[in-house]
């Protein structure tokens, strides 16, 4: 087996370090007269270092070939997880794609640029085949609008698809004077900005609460950065997940609301229901599909009359396209970039009030009762009335539910045990009155195909008799809803 299918070791070393006799290692017959190139990086950023920041690194590299490709890592990935070779226009547009979130419409500039300088050593068998390869790297650094040269290191490193040739070079290098070293020496300071996770680690009962939302808050902001560029490559998935988080963020910021200034909080929360609506267009539309789509495909042969699996797939796919046209426009919009920015300086700079000050278990408690009475009265009220006002009601309890299980999720690094029950509790509520909500927008897109479907020379009666299903299905949660009303949380 040749090599180049190995990972790849790196070692640091002093400039005055000697090569070892790479012919010594075992299996080794001959060390070909080492190959000399060059390679130069120039590392882009926006001026105030946002990829940096947040642990991403954009690098176009110019091989001694004259080959170039842009390379793309992101926090907790390889490096060179996402390449591409040079665009008309500079960067490959789907690695833009990657980034946009945190980079927004600001410029990419070069910031760096390394040089390095190598030779590069073939390890034969008596075969002439190439067992492992050698790179000993020089590399120098200069970091744009400085003058003079930066910083510069040595490395060696050792490429064997062989995982024992690799370990008897790793030890003839230790032994050699040679330090592993990490994936790229040029990492100081990447990431700074990306909170840790950990952090929930040393919350308890008595902490601030603001130190609590603001875990939370972080939390929720990495998870829409994180989701972004999915919903960029029109993941359907990522479209979900981004919305999830957009709702949280605005529920958390909605139920502890106290704990801050007003400002600019409701501003924020305005613009995150923005985005979650524009995202939920395409979502919605998504899910009345495979929900038709499940509910054809369970109904015998001949009571499907007509192609109509082919219609709803024809006019809810084209929903699903335009919907996500309007997300992609969104996404490049100044208002989903301004709004990036205004979460970002929140969570950098949030203005507290006495309440954030208070100890986190009891305070978070009581902002989930006031939650808990809200869904209460709400639930009573849709009780007593009728119809399409019962409906609405309905849908509102939901909403209502959901924000108390959020609520309960920010609370759950100082409380587990309580929130986990609250979060249960919360989570199945909901889940039901949208399961219930789905049917009651079915219902209404069923009927208005029925009631087309004449004009357009088809029948009508798989329609209604879908419609009729969907009834049924919304009886059943109703009464679903009423059994898991009764044992809901009367606590925290």
């Amino acid at each position: 087996m040749a090599a180049g299918t190995g990972t790849a070791s790196r070692f640091s070393v002093d400039e005055a370090q000697v090569l070892p006799p790479l012919h010594e290692l075992a299996g080794i017959e001959r060390v070909v007269q080492p190959r000399e190139g060059r390679r130069t990086e120039v590392r882009y950023d926006t001026p105030d270092r946002s990829l940096r920041r947040r642990g991403f690194r954009l690098t176009r590299i110019t091989d001694d070939d004259g080959g170039i490709r842009w390379e793309r890592s992101a926090p907790g990935s390889e490096p060179g997880t996402a390449v591409g070779m040079e665009h008309a226009a500079g960067m490959p547009p789907e690695l833009l794609d990657d980034i946009r979130a945190v980079v927004r419409d600001r410029e990419l500039v070069p910031v760096r640029t390394l040089t390095t300088r190598y030779l590069e050593y073939e390890l034969q068998d008596t075969a002439a085949t190439v067992l492992a390869r050698v790179w000993d790297e020089s590399t120098q650094t200069k970091d744009s609008g400085t003058d003079g040269s930066g910083t510069g290191w040595r490395t060696w490193l050792i490429e064997a698809a062989d995982a024992g040739l690799a370990r008897e070079a790793a030890e003839m290098f230790r032994a050699a004077g040679a330090v592993p070293a990490g994936p790229d020496p040029d990492n100081q300071g990447v990431g700074a900005g990306v909170p840790d996770a950990s952090g929930a680690e040393s919350l308890d009962r008595g902490s601030p609460l603001a130190l609590l939302l603001l875990h939370y808050l972080r939390g929720q902001f990495e998870e829409l950065l994180h989701h972004d560029p999915r919903v960029r490559r029109g993941d359907a998935d990522g479209i979900h997940k981004m919305r999830v988080a957009t709702r949280r963020l605005r529920s958390a910021l909605a139920s502890y609301r106290g704990t801050m200034d007003p400002e600019p909080g409701r501003s924020l929360r305005a613009e995150l229901r923005w985005l979650a609506r524009v995202l939920g267009e395409a979502r919605d539309a998504q899910v009345m599909r495979h929900r038709l789509q499940e509910l054809i495909a369970a109904e015998p042969v001949d009571l499907v009359m007509g192609p109509v699996a082919a219609r709803v797939d024809e006019e809810l796919l084209h929903d699903y396209r335009q919907a996500y046209g309007r997300i992609r426009e969104a996404l490049s919009s100044q208002r989903y970039f301004r709004a990036l920015d205004g979460l970002e300086a929140l969570l950098d700079s949030p203005a507290w009030t006495e309440t954030a000050k208070e100890p986190a278990g009891p305070a978070a408690a009581r902002m989930i009762r006031r939650d808990r009475k809200r869904l209460r009265r709400r639930v009573r009220a849709a009780r007593k009335l009728t119809g399409g006002d019962q409906t609405e009601a309905l849908h509102d309890a939901r909403k209502d539910a959901k924000q108390l299980r959020y609520a309960a999720e920010v609370w759950a690094p100082v409380q587990a045990k309580e929130a986990k029950h609250m979060v249960d509790a919360a989570e199945h509520v909901q889940k039901i009155l949208g399961e219930h909500q789905d049917s009651v927008v079915t219902q209404a897109y069923l009927r208005r195909m029925g009631a087309t479907a004449p004009a357009a020379g088809e029948n009508g009666f798989t329609y209604g008799r879908l419609h009729a299903l969907e009834q049924a299905h919304a009886q059943s949660a109703r009464e679903r809803f009423a059994g898991a009303w009764k044992g809901f949380p009367a606590s925290p």
